[in-house]
């Protein structure tokens, strides 16, 4: 069993902290505030593989690439008449 290191000077066989403490200092400042807006739509997109980024840039993104980017209505597709 590995031992997790803490948010200190500790030391393990695999992981040296305090270079990381160093550069970055605090991890949850340095990610940033998890309360913010953006973070949630950051990590909503995070799992469909899609760009995020307001319409108008998306609806250029799709003009030039010729592709469906923004999300579409989920489900069947209706019967057409």
């Amino acid at each position: 069993m590995v031992e997790r290191p803490r948010t200190s000077s500790a030391r393990t066989m695999l992981v040296r902290v305090t270079p990381a403490l160093d550069r970055y200092g605090d991890f949850a400042t340095f990610r940033g505030d998890a309360a913010d807006p953006a973070w949630h739509a950051l990590r909503r997109a995070e799992t469909t593989g899609r760009p995020l980024g307001a319409a108008d840039w998306l609806a250029d993104i799709e003009r030039r690439t010729g592709r469906t980017l923004a999300a579409q209505k989920r489900g069947p597709q209706g019967k057409a008449n």
